[in-house]
Formats: C-alpha cells, sequence, structure tokens
C-alpha cells in the first residue's frame, strides 16, 4: 500500500496509508474539532441522493438535490415567468412531490389560474397541488406550508413584504424542502430588493422575452451547482432549444 509521511501536532513524523477512516489527522482544538470533520469519515448515508425531473426539464435543472436547494427566478415582464413556474410545479408533483404555490400576483379567482392549470398541469399531478393568494401571517405562512409541502412556489417574492434575507433563511430552516421564488426586477433589470438571494441560490433562471407572440419565449439557466449553464428551455413548447 502507498504511505505518506505526515506530522501530528506533536511534530512528530509518522507513517500511515491512505483512504481508511482511521487514517485521519488529529486536531488538538478540540472547538476546531467539533467544527469540521476528515473527508475520508463522511460516509455515503449522511449524503442527500440526487434526482432528475422527468424530460426535458430534468435536463434543464440536472442532478439536483433536496437539500438547501432554492431556484430564482427573474426576468422580462411578459415573459412566461408564471407560466414557467406551473411547468416546474406539475413536473415535481409528476415524481410524487407535493407542491404549494402561492399565487400572490394574481388572486385565486382569476381565470388566469384556471386555463394555467388546464394547459400546465397534467390532471394525474393536480391532486398533489395546492395554490394560496395571499399570506395572512407573512414569514410564518410560508413556514406552515414548508411543514406540510415537499415544494414551495412563491409568485412573487416582492409581493410577500419580506426582506431579502429572509429567502435564505427559509432555505437554511427548511433544508429539506425545495423553494422556487420569482424576484421581479427593477427598470435597471435587477432584482428588486437587492441580488443577495442569486449567490444564495443553487440555481438561477433568467426568464427572456423574444417577442410578443410568446411562441420564442425561453428561460435560461445562468447559474447552476448542479448541471450546465446556458441551455434554453423554450416555454411555449416545452422543449430544450440550445445547449451551450
Amino acid at each position: 500500500m502507498r504511505k505518506v509521511i505526515k506530522n501530528d501536532l506533536s511534530g512528530v513524523s509518522v507513517s500511515t496509508g491512505l483512504g481508511s477512516v482511521e487514517n485521519t489527522t488529529s486536531i488538538g482544538n478540540q472547538k476546531i474539532s467539533n467544527l469540521f470533520s476528515p473527508m475520508n469519515a463522511m460516509v455515503q448515508k449522511e449524503t442527500t441522493q440526487t434526482f432528475r425531473l422527468n424530460g426535458d426539464l430534468g435536463e434543464l435543472l440536472g442532478d439536483i438535490e433536496r437539500f438547501e436547494l432554492a431556484i430564482t427566478i427573474e426576468g422580462d415582464q411578459g415573459g412566461g415567468k408564471t407560466r414557467f413556474t406551473y411547468q416546474l410545479a406539475d413536473a415535481f408533483a409528476d415524481i410524487g412531490n407535493s407542491v404549494a404555490i402561492f399565487t400572490l400576483e394574481i388572486g385565486g379567482k382569476s381565470d388566469l389560474i384556471t386555463r394555467m392549470k388546464n394547459e400546465y398541469l397534467q390532471p394525474q399531478n393536480q391532486h398533489r397541488i395546492y395554490r394560496a393568494d395571499q399570506l395572512p401571517d407573512g414569514y410564518k405562512s410560508i413556514e406552515e406550508a414548508a411543514k406540510s409541502f415537499d415544494v414551495i412556489i412563491i409568485d412573487s417574492w416582492n409581493k410577500t413584504g419580506l426582506p431579502s434575507q429572509d429567502f435564505d433563511r427559509l432555505r437554511k430552516q427548511y433544508p429539506g424542502i425545495i423553494f422556487i421564488v420569482i424576484f421581479q426586477r427593477t427598470t435597471q433589470k435587477t432584482i428588486r430588493g437587492g441580488t443577495a438571494p442569486l449567490y444564495d441560490a443553487g440555481i438561477n433562471i433568467e426568464i427572456v422575452k423574444v417577442d410578443d407572440t410568446f411562441r420564442n419565449n425561453y428561460a435560461v439557466t445562468t447559474k447552476n451547482r448542479y448541471g450546465v449553464t446556458g441551455i434554453q428551455y423554450n416555454i411555449h413548447t416545452k422543449e430544450i432549444t440550445v445547449i451551450d
């Protein structure tokens, strides 16, 4: 077996094999020792398993995991942000997840909700998808939803009245819940309330409005810790059109 010579904290050179849990460098500082763990001591059951959505949305997002995953969606007005989130809701429900949608931009009695349900939610998945058009208790309403659903979609964050710091707070407080959040843009094309959520999220998606027909509008991954960036997904055809 290949050996490596290393120094422990006493300064004495010791010879050890590579790869086993027992072969770890001792750390004298107890506070630091409690904070860090050696990489070779990690076991598979401690890590979360990745999974992939069906179809082209699976190719867009890549192999994702249910651990502190948040997805931001931003883009041009009228580009199809809400329509795209309904497609995501259907895709997550299609593999067995329960989904809550806060439709804060559109009231529950609007015909738009019915039309998007009929167009984007498959009948066999609709019993797994729920909606609410208000946050009666603000942050606490989202917390209560996080205790009952696997995926939470918020359309949009700006309508919650919450500071952008609460976006990362949710992700950390409920690491097993996937949060998909729409952020509105300013006239300078930056997200309202600050750009911190773009850094906190695992995936950033931009919705690009090509023309007024809606047929050519697309979603593109501008940041993706789990897959490839630059993939373009046509919101109208529900298909990948460009892979960089």
